[in-house]
C-alpha cells in the first residue's frame, strides 16, 4: 500500500510539473472587500508558456476551468451551480486573461474572509492550482427596507451603506425575494455622503425613486423598476440655496423639486475634488472657535452558461 500510494504522489507531481511547463496561471480580485450578495469578479490570467499552441476545452467531459473556494478556516465553501466555459485558444507565449463572478457560483451566505483559486485542466496532462487570492464580504449598514407584493410573493427593497475602499462609501440598492430564495438586484447606486440620508419613494407603478447626496450641493437621482434594474440617473445641483428633494404628487407620482438637473456632458467634480476644494477654502479663511462638522463623503468576461440568480439565506427585517 504504501508503494501504491508514493507512486500515485510521484504521477500526481509528474503531470503537474507537466501542465506548469505548460501553462502559467495567476488569479486577482478588483478589491479586497465585498458587500455580502455582490458580484465577486475573480480576473483569471493565463500565460502560454510552451512551445505549441494550446486549446482549453471541455472535449473529456472535465471542466477546463473551475474553482476552488476556502473560508479562512480552510473549509471548502460548498459550490451552488457548476458551470462551464467556452474554449479557449492560447498561441505559444500568449496570455489572456478572464473574468468571471464567482457569486452566483458559491455560497457566499455569511460575512468573513475567503481565499479562491483557480484550476486549470489541460486535457492529457492534468490540473494546475493557481495561487489564491483573499477577499473579504461584509454585510454593510442598512438604512432602509420596505416590503411589498410583487407578482403573488413579498419583495423586500433596502438601501445600504456599504464601503468597498477606505476612503469611500457607496449606496447600494438591494432587491430580494425571500419566499423564491433570490437575490433580484444588489448594486452601486454611487457614492454617499456621510450622516445624510437619502429620500426614498415608491411611484403608484412600483419604480424606486432614491435622491442622495453625493457631493457638496450635489444630489444623485436614481429611478429603478420593480426588479431593482436603473433605468435612469440624474445629477441635481443646488440652485438659489435650494437644494432638490424628492416629492409625492397627489396621484402617488415622485418628482423632484428644487434645485437645478445638470447638464449630463458637462463635467462634474468627484466627492474628494469636492472636499478638498472645501479644505483648500478653510485654509484660507479664518477658522472659527468650535470646528464646524464637513460632510465626508475591462477584460474579455468569461460567463457562466449556468443562471445567475443569486441565493440568499435570510431577508432583511421589515420596517
Amino acid at each position: 500500500m504504501r508503494h501504491l500510494a508514493a507512486l500515485g504522489a510521484l504521477c500526481f507531481l509528474a503531470t503537474t510539473s507537466l501542465v506548469s511547463a505548460q501553462l502559467q496561471v495567476s488569479v486577482q480580485t478588483e478589491r479586497n472587500d465585498f458587500l455580502l450578495y455582490e458580484r465577486v469578479d475573480l480576473h483569471i490570467t493565463i500565460t502560454n508558456v510552451g512551445e505549441s499552441d494550446l486549446v482549453l476545452n471541455n472535449d473529456e467531459g472535465h471542466p477546463w476551468l473551475s474553482f476552488l473556494v476556502t473560508r479562512h478556516n480552510r473549509l471548502p465553501v460548498r459550490q451552488e451551480r457548476r458551470a462551464s466555459f467556452k474554449p479557449v485558444n492560447l498561441k505559444a507565449g500568449e496570455t489572456k486573461t478572464l473574468k468571471v463572478d464567482l457569486t452566483p457560483l458559491y455560497s457566499f451566505r455569511e460575512e468573513g474572509q475567503y481565499n479562491a483559486a483557480a484550476v486549470i485542466n489541460l486535457p492529457g496532462a492534468g490540473d494546475l492550482l493557481s495561487d489564491s487570492v483573499p477577499f473579504t464580504v461584509l454585510r454593510g449598514r442598512q438604512i432602509w427596507a420596505q416590503t411589498r407584493p410583487v407578482d403573488g410573493s413579498q419583495r423586500v427593497y433596502s438601501l445600504i451603506r456599504f464601503s468597498p475602499q477606505p476612503d469611500k462609501t457607496n449606496l447600494y440598492l438591494r432587491v430580494e425575494d425571500p419566499s423564491a430564495n433570490l437575490i433580484l438586484a444588489n448594486l452601486s447606486l454611487g457614492e454617499v455622503v456621510a450622516y445624510i440620508e437619502p429620500d426614498v419613494y415608491f411611484d403608484p407603478q412600483g419604480n424606486l425613486h432614491v435622491l442622495q447626496p453625493i457631493a457638496m450641493s450635489t444630489y444623485l437621482y436614481s429611478r429603478a423598476d420593480l426588479d431593482g434594474k436603473v433605468v435612469h440617473q440624474g445629477i441635481f445641483k443646488t440652485f438659489q440655496d435650494i437644494p432638490p428633494r424628492l416629492a409625492k404628487l397627489d396621484d402617488g407620482n415622485v418628482i423632484v423639486r428644487g434645485g437645478l438637473e445638470e447638464n449630463p456632458n458637462t463635467p462634474r467634480e468627484t466627492l474628494s475634488q469636492g472636499q478638498q476644494k472645501a479644505s483648500a477654502q478653510a485654509d484660507q479663511v479664518p477658522q472659527p472657535s468650535v470646528a464646524q462638522p464637513v460632510a465626508s463623503p475591462e477584460p474579455p468576461v468569461a460567463q457562466p452558461e449556468a443562471p445567475a440568480a443569486q441565493p440568499t439565506a435570510t431577508s432583511p427585517s421589515s420596517p
